[in-house]
């Protein structure tokens, strides 16, 4: 009887961390989209403002700088998996990949939310799944390298954890 009392106990304080780290996600969600709802009403009507007359001309400089840059993503991927590597192995090296991309894809929004709201904005289905499909493949490529990448470093090592 005091074993069922506390398993009981037990399933009740997982499903509260479940449900407080759900209203967590909710609040931290619901903050970010509060700031994105209230630039999205003045933002662009600002920025044309500030640009009428400015002549914007796309040159291979800028997309150098660009191509530099774009290691920050490299750079936090490899990061974050180095903090979740032990967890995300577990699923084993493949499926690693796959969950990493899902969750790098979802933390900048391309995994569900953008593909469904360019799909409800009018975008035809297969226009949005191509436009996606290749944000997509992007986070795909990134956790593969940095999965594949940080594994055949750790073996090259000695199986050492960093």
């Amino acid at each position: 009887m005091l074993q069922n009392v506390k398993l009981q106990n037990e399933k009740s304080l997982v499903i509260m961390k479940i449900f407080l780290v759900f209203v967590i996600a909710i609040i931290a969600s619901m903050s970010s989209f509060a700031v994105h709802l209230l630039t999205v009403e003045w933002l662009p009507a600002w920025i044309g403002s500030q640009m009428q007359g400015v002549e914007i001309v796309p040159s291979w400089s800028v997309r150098y700088i660009a191509a530099v840059t774009s290691v920050e993503y490299g750079l936090a991927a490899v990061a974050l998996y180095s903090l979740g590597r032990e967890k995300l192995l577990t699923f084993g090296i493949f499926k690693a990949v796959i969950i990493f991309s899902i969750l790098l894809a979802s933390i900048h929004g391309a995994f569900i939310r953008q593909p469904l709201m360019d799909y409800l904005i009018g975008n035809p289905l297969q226009i949005t799944l191509v436009q996606n499909g290749f944000k997509w493949l992007i986070w795909l490529l990134i956790s593969f390298v940095v999965v594949y990448g940080f594994e055949f470093l750790i073996k090259k090592q000695g199986g050492k954890k960093s």
